[in-house]
């Protein structure tokens, strides 16, 4: 047992030592994303809607937004969620874009009135930008997001080893999940490491676990993803019909999927259906998993509904991003924070016992207090 204590130790102390850095990094950035939202409503505050009264049908909101600018492709509505906000449509496509091309735009629009309240480029400020790219690639693209997930099991490592290291001995227990007032130096460092590791545990693995799968999607059999995703419906042409929009679309798919949380209707331009193009209803399964639904604007029809939410992996990013109520969301911001703590008093424990001349696996007992 105790050689397999210094294996694990050994292991813990040169993961911490050598990917620290790193981690910290990953982590910091984690804990700007988890309020990103929060964040971008500081640096960017949407326009408030000061009408007041019933909103106005999606598809109207549309029309208005079209109206206000020259740019073509789907538009994408998210309705306001509570009095004084406005509603938001993006015009073009999500996702990567051609070299060159400009960004889809956002116009947010009074859902009362109908008032175009601005327009601009869907872009993040500069800030939340690197953010997503530091913790979702290390800014080196697709090849990054590998390299994130072998962050996310160098956590998963840490964290295992480090309850085995942390496990009290008989007598101990009382002092395992506190710092003592008596607590100096060396021995302050290792009883805040624990501590902190110990209260944090389960929410430190959860993060480090779901980090590790969203990195590697494929690997860890996350649905509709990678291999396992299912082509988009197509929309087979239908002469002399003439499609639906948002508002009907919407209520097709409420009537398949009774309380649902609506997040955004993307209704391709007419063009677009005819060439095959259904309409999306995007919606929270269970108040957190992202299902879609696709629509048949044509024969106003749903075609598929795909809700993951009875597939344990497809909880993952919710886990991750703090989506699971407020509690938790702020439970995850904080565990983005233990890496940089970890890794302060870890490099500080190691430099007191270079300089004690100490083994480095000598057990707590043997610490001076300092």
């Amino acid at each position: 047992m105790r050689a397999l204590r210094r294996i694990l130790f050994l292991l813990h102390l040169w993961i911490g030592l050598g990917l620290g850095l790193l981690l910290v990094a990953l982590g910091l950035s984690g804990s700007v994303l988890v309020y990103d939202d929060v964040i971008l409503d500081l640096l960017a505050p949407m326009p408030r809607a000061a009408a007041q009264g019933t909103p106005l049908s999606l598809d109207r909101i549309i029309a208005a937004a079209r109206a206000s600018t020259p740019a073509r492709g789907p538009a994408t509505v998210t309705p306001a969620s509570r009095a004084g906000e406005p509603a938001r449509v993006r015009i073009g496509a999500a996702g990567r874009r051609a070299p060159g091309a400009p960004p889809p735009v956002q116009i947010t629009v009074d859902p009362v009135s109908g008032a175009i309240l601005g327009n601009a480029p869907a872009t993040l400020p500069p800030i939340l930008t690197f953010a997503h790219q530091l913790h979702g690639n290390f800014l080196m693209a697709q090849p990054g997001r590998r390299f994130v997930g072998w962050l996310g099991l160098a956590m998963v490592i840490l964290g295992l080893s480090g309850l085995v290291l942390w496990w009290p001995r008989a007598g101990q227990w009382k002092n395992a999940f506190i710092v003592r007032r008596t607590a100096r130096g060396l021995r302050f460092h290792r009883e805040l490491h624990g501590m902190l590791g110990i209260w944090m545990y389960a929410v430190f693995i959860a993060v480090s676990f779901s980090g590790m799968a969203l990195a590697w999607p494929q690997l860890m059999g996350m649905p509709n993803v990678g291999a396992n995703a299912h082509p988009t419906p197509v929309v087979d042409a239908l002469a002399g019909a003439e499609p639906i929009g948002a508002d009907a679309a919407l209520a097709l798919v409420q009537a398949k999927v009774p309380g649902m949380t609506l997040r955004s209707v993307m209704v391709p331009q007419r063009r677009a259906i005819e060439q095959g193009q259904p309409i999306s209803v995007s919606f929270f399964s269970h108040g957190a998993v992202g299902a879609t639904a696709t629509v048949d604007p044509l024969r106003a029809q749903v075609l598929e509904v795909r809700d993951p939410s009875a597939n344990f992996m497809a909880w993952q990013r919710p886990l991750h991003q703090g989506l699971l109520g407020p509690v938790w969301r702020f439970l995850v911001f904080l565990s983005g924070l233990l890496p940089a703590i970890f890794v302060f008093t870890g490099v500080a424990m190691w430099l007191k016992k270079r300089r004690n001349r100490m083994a480095m696996s000598a057990p707590l007992a043997l610490e001076p207090a300092e």
